[in-house]
């Protein structure tokens, strides 16, 4: 049985800093991951402008973006067009405005949204999943 989830920008930050349990998870092949096309955006521009996350990747530029690329090709970016008729709402119920995009793909496609941001939990009408529940949905198995 395949997961689905729409993945959030800090679950690929959380993955491109560390080889650990959220990249294997991006990695699994019981799972389908989404993105909306903003992720792009969004990491580009934390890529080019936030130091802290410069300083925490403590690794070549090749090599992050070797790891963006493996990282994004197990991941379908889904272009903004598809889920518009879905903006609104989310951004009636998302926490943050920045999150909106995230919450119209998963409201879109009806399913969960896997972020480790606990204020996203914060509405009722996406399911929201942190990486650690997503974890025992698989049974704990990593490959």
């Amino acid at each position: 049985m395949t997961l689905e989830f729409v993945v959030d920008a800090n679950v690929l930050f959380s993955a491109l800093i560390a080889n650990g349990t959220t990249r294997s998870l991006i990695f699994n092949p019981g799972l389908k991951l989404y993105s909306p096309e903003y992720l792009l955006n969004e990491l580009n521009e934390h890529l080019q402008t936030d130091e802290e996350l410069r300083y925490k990747l403590k690794q070549t530029k090749e090599e992050t973006d070797r790891i963006v690329h493996e990282l994004l090709h197990n991941m379908e970016i889904i272009p903004l067009s598809e889920y518009a008729p879905f903006v609104r709402k989310a951004v009636e119920i998302s926490p943050d405005e920045f999150d909106s995009p995230y919450f119209a793909l998963a409201i879109y496609l009806k399913i969960p949204l896997w972020s480790n941001e606990k204020r996203l939990k914060k509405q009722n009408e996406v399911s929201v999943l942190n990486t650690q529940e997503i974890l025992k949905l698989v049974g704990g198995e990593l490959r």
